[in-house]
Formats: C-alpha cells, sequence, structure tokens
C-alpha cells in the first residue's frame, strides 16, 4: 500500500480519527501545564466581558456623527480596528481559527497546487472579508444616528434591531466586499468557487470580528466561535455569493432567486443573533439552533451537489477534527498560560455538550459523512 492509499484507508476510519483527536488534545493538556509552569500565572478566575469592553476612540467617533462629519467617521474606524490586534494572545487564536477552517474550504475547492487561482481567489476573499467590518463598523454607527436603530431587550424592537440592523449591514457589506470577485467568478463559470470563494468573505469578517469577541472572553469563547460564529458568517455569505452567482449568469432564471436568499440570509441572522441577545422564553431559544442548523445544513447540501467526489487524499472530516482538535489544545494551553489550568479546564467544560452537538452536525452534513445517524 503506498502512501496516498495508506492515508485515504486511515482518514476514513472512525477510530484512527478518535484516536488523532484524544491525541491531540492530550497533547495540549500536557503543554498547558507545561504553559502554566513557565509563565505561573496567579491564581484567577473569569470576569466579566465587561472588565475587558476595550477603551479607544470610539468615544470621538460618537461626537464625530453627532455633529455629521461622516467622512471622518469612515477615516477613524481602520485604527480601532487596527487596535484589536494589539492583544497578541487573542488576536493569534482568533487567526489559527480562521487558518483551520481555510484549510478546509481550500480543500473543499479542490486546490491541488499553489499556482491555481481558486487558491489566490479564496486568500483574496478573506482579506475582502476583514475589510468588509469596516463598512459593517460605519454603517453600526450611521444607522444609529440616522435611523435611530439601536439594541433593544423587547422582542419585537429586538428583533428589528438585530434584522434591520445586524444582519442586513454584515450581510450587505460582505456582499459588496465580494462583488470585485464576482467577475473572476463569472469569467471561470465554476459554481463550486462561486460556492466557496463567497464562503471565505464571510470567513475573513468572522476572523476580524472574533479578535474583539475573544479578548472580550479571555480567550474562552475561542471554540464556541469556531463551531458557531465563524461557519455562520462562511455559510451565509456562501450561499448569498452562490445566489448572485446565478442570478448574474441567468438574469431571468435565477435574478429573483438571488434577490430572495439574500433577504432569507439577513432574516436568518437577525433571527439567530435575536435569539442569543434578547432575553426570550426556552421554546423562543430553539429558533436560533433550528436557524443555524437549516442554514449549514443547505449549504453542506450545495457543497455535496457541487463538488466531485473521490479525488481526497485526506478526507475532509479528518480535516475538520484536526481543526477542532488543535484549536482545544491550543486555546487549553493559552488560558493555561494566562489563567491556570483550572480555569482553563472550567472554562473548557463548561459548553463541552454544546460543542459536541456541533461537531456532530458538521459530521452528519460533510461531503464523504462517515456519520449516519
Amino acid at each position: 500500500m503506498n502512501r496516498s492509499s495508506y492515508l485515504k484507508a486511515k482518514t476514513r476510519d472512525p477510530a484512527f480519527l478518535w484516536r488523532m483527536v484524544i491525541g491531540i488534545v492530550a497533547a495540549g493538556i500536557g503543554l498547558g501545564y507545561v504553559a502554566q509552569s513557565v509563565f505561573q500565572p496567579e491564581p484567577a478566575t473569569l470576569v466579566s466581558q465587561e472588565s475587558f469592553a476595550p477603551k479607544s476612540g470610539w468615544e470621538q467617533i460618537d461626537r464625530l456623527a453627532e455633529e455629521g462629519q461622516w467622512w471622518d467617521v469612515w477615516m477613524s474606524i481602520p485604527s480601532e480596528m487596527v487596535a484589536g490586534f494589539s492583544h497578541a494572545g487573542t488576536a493569534t487564536l482568533a487567526i489559527f481559527a480562521g487558518c483551520c477552517w481555510l484549510g478546509f474550504l481550500l480543500q473543499s475547492l479542490q486546490v491541488k497546487r499553489f499556482g491555481d487561482w481558486r487558491l489566490g481567489a479564496a486568500l483574496v476573499a478573506v482579506g475582502l472579508g476583514m475589510l468588509s467590518v469596516w463598512l459593517t463598523l460605519f454603517l453600526i454607527v450611521w444607522q444609529e444616528y440616522e435611523w435611530g436603530l439601536v439594541a433593544s431587550d423587547e422582542l419585537v424592537s429586538g428583533l428589528r434591531y438585530n434584522i434591520l440592523g445586524i444582519g442586513l449591514r454584515e450581510e450587505f457589506a460582505k456582499l459588496c466586499c465580494l462583488l470585485p470577485l464576482m467577475l473572476l467568478l463569472l469569467r471561470q463559470r465554476n459554481e463550486l468557487a462561486a460556492l466557496l470563494v463567497s464562503a471565505c468573505v464571510g470567513l475573513g469578517f468572522a476572523i476580524e470580528e472574533n479578535v474583539g469577541y475573544l479578548w472580550a472572553s479571555q480567550g474562552t469563547a475561542t471554540l464556541g466561535r469556531f463551531l458557531m460564529a465563524n461557519p455562520f458568517h462562511m455559510t451565509l455569505t456562501g450561499l448569498v455569493g452562490l445566489a448572485v452567482y446565478r442570478g448574474l449568469r441567468s438574469p431571468r432564471e435565477w435574478g429573483p432567486h438571488g434577490l430572495a436568499t439574500f433577504g432569507l440570509m439577513v432574516i436568518a441572522h437577525g433571527i439567530y443573533d435575536a435569539v442569543l441577545s434578547i432575553p426570550v422564553r426556552v421554546e423562543y431559544s430553539l429558533a436560533g439552533t433550528i436557524v443555524f442548523a437549516l442554514v449549514v445544513y443547505q449549504f453542506f447540501h450545495e457543497l455535496r451537489e457541487l463538488r466531485t467526489s473521490g479525488g481526497d487524499r485526506i478526507s475532509l472530516s479528518a480535516n475538520f477534527l484536526c481543526g477542532v482538535s488543535l484549536l482545544t489544545a491550543a486555546t487549553f494551553v493559552y488560558l493555561s498560560g494566562t489563567l491556570g489550568c483550572k480555569v482553563a479546564f472550567d472554562a473548557l467544560a463548561s459548553g463541552v455538550l454544546g460543542l459536541g452537538v456541533m461537531v456532530y452536525l458538521f459530521l452528519r452534513e460533510m461531503p464523504e459523512s462517515m456519520v449516519r445517524v
């Protein structure tokens, strides 16, 4: 058996994959204790995110918005984005989590060599996705002062804010930054590339957004963001990008579908965020999970339909599990070195059930899935 055949067999063997996961996580735990002994953090506990609210120039930006100086508001935002990367540890975790998903997308895109146009398009798309946060942050301020759109704990006004605010501005910003690549995608006539390059824009947005979230959570939100926020942005933008690509290719046949898909993804995004931010009854809280599962299912359905199977040396399931376990290990090491192993164990164990459900969901929907139930 040659190397290629060996890898194909092993990375499709569930027993081998779980041994790999356990081995990587165990190595991370060992390195975590080493990090604790080297850095010797003071005994610590997790603190509220408010304690980590960034002290930044947003007060000045608000003053500029009140005065209607929108160009100055626009030009002031990049320095605030860059400031988030000053926290090296959590910024590294956010970038590493993004790289894990990027590896999955590049394999799904079936990139075979460095000169492949799809590789360049995917990397540019990630950069454009990060850039789309600039437009999103501007729209946050603009909608607040021009539309009076602010967050609310009330169900109706909260839904309005999350759909017309968060959902609309984020999906609009990502679509705007995707459009420059649409000319290339249309010329190449490749629907798989349209889906996955668009998903890379969503991934870039998530990486930039996660920098702030991970700092606010002291790194404890890393796995949750990896399994929820990253794929949600990827799948939303991927489905919008594919629908827009089809609409531009065949306006009469697919144009209305493209507009409808964009609207549905905005609503789905808004409902998902509303459930996370608005105090709702338990039965309503399930709506966010249902929306997430439906969007992810539709994305993987398109991926299975468009992607040719059988040519992968390493299975996509192995790629995904390797990313999850490496990120788990890296998060444990970081938390152990900064807060101590006990806090690291507590932080990761607190969400293990929910994270396990998310891992199962992805393994179930994965092309060439080994999960049948």
